[in-house]
């Protein structure tokens, strides 16, 4: 790096400082876990590997594109920074003298529609194109500007930025998909594109801020950006006893389990391939968990499916307002500890995995109220 410094030599095409890899050490630590565990709670590791798998497979789609795009951008794939209590998980982040961007990918199935209030809308259609289910999901474009706030927060307080661009761009990478977005408001309409449209964005973007003649960042100071963004990287630590509330009973043989990975959990949400896994639609949702117990149920009376959706409610308008991802509220695993555990009081809540004392201050009360 130094003699490209000495020599003056300049970015001519695309550099991957932290290169994207098809060896995931989460992903053989999930297919290894699956091997172990010999209770229906495989069900979940199985559903979240696939999970990753699927994103995995998106990240390498955007990686080709990159890589062949002949731009002259430094590249780095898979950076965590964290910030006090924030943090931003970034697919990619593009670096050239002119801006900073970075990519979300979201390997999406189903037909994506984006109304004129931005909300998004994923339609599943059968062969024969019949839609037979409707969704709405979490705006993709508000998650990552999120990453592009804390990672001009985490530049500008280590003087490494001022003004300088950070811009964010949502790449769906199934080529299957398709994305309708002709009534979406202009900032949405611009902020999301297919992955084989990406060359073409980046080419663009590019001439337009090289015509603002605003920023021309040398090499030196690019390099010291990625090589600080580097140093910085914080992947998380899983323990995966804690994240699947695993015990020694769930790793002995004693009822018949399968949990071979060529059984995918997997609903309607994933229709892909690959070489261990095939899923039609429409498929029918195999996971299966316990709630609670008839006996609780009829005792209590309660509803369980009518907290499921009050408690999703909930967490998808505490998103809105926060702008953030619903899972960073509470994930799915931690709705269905709730309606297991069915708290009172906010010292049972934090008995629950997932929800530390941060967030039973801010949302503690309301699930409680919700349970009432």
């Amino acid at each position: 790096m130094l003699k490209q410094f000495l020599f003056g030599s300049s970015i001519k095409e695309p550099i991957f400082l932290k290169d994207f890899k098809d060896d995931n050490t989460q992903l053989k630590d999930l297919e290894n876990l699956i091997k172990q565990v010999k209770t229906s709670k495989v069900n979940q590791i199985k559903t979240d590997y696939y999970l990753l798998k699927y994103g995995i497979e998106g990240e390498k789609n955007i990686r080709y594109e990159l890589n062949n795009s002949f731009l002259p951008i430094l590249v780095l794939h898979d950076i965590r920074l964290e910030d006090g209590e924030h943090s931003a998980q970034m697919d990619y982040i593009i670096l050239n003298p002119y801006f900073i961007m970075i990519l979300e990918t979201k390997r999406l199935t189903g037909d994506i529609y984006i109304n004129e209030s931005g909300d998004f809308i994923r339609n599943f259609k059968t062969k024969s194109g019949k839609i037979y289910k409707k969704e709405g999901i979490f705006s993709p474009i508000s998650q990552n500007e999120r990453h592009v706030r804390i990672l001009s927060k985490i530049l500008k307080k280590h003087n490494l930025v001022n003004n300088f661009p950070i811009l964010s761009c949502v790449t769906i990478a199934n080529p299957k998909s398709i994305v309708t977005k002709t009534k979406a408001p202009k900032q949405i309409k611009s902020g999301i594109i297919k992955y084989d449209q990406l060359t073409n964005h980046l080419s663009k973007t590019i001439d337009t801020y090289k015509k603002k003649n605003a920023f021309d960042m040398p090499d030196k100071k690019l390099y010291s950006i990625a090589d600080f963004l580097k140093e910085n990287n914080k992947p998380v630590k899983i323990d995966y006893n804690s994240k699947y509330a695993l015990t020694k009973e769930d790793f002995v043989e004693n009822v018949p389990n399968n949990n071979s990975l060529n059984s995918s959990p997997l609903n309607e949400d994933l229709n892909f391939k690959s070489s261990n896994l095939e899923i039609k639609e429409p498929t029918v949702k195999i996971i299966i968990e316990d709630f609670c117990s008839p006996k609780e149920i009829k005792n209590k009376k309660i509803n369980i499916e009518t907290l499921r959706n009050k408690l999703k409610n909930y967490r998808l308008q505490k998103s809105k307002e926060e702008k953030v991802a619903a899972f960073y509220i509470f994930n799915n695993k931690t709705l269905e500890a709730i309606l297991n555990a069915l708290p009172k009081t906010k010292d049972e809540l934090l008995k629950i995995q997932g929800l530390g004392p941060i967030k039973v201050e801010k949302y503690g009360q309301a699930i409680l109220d919700i349970l009432k």
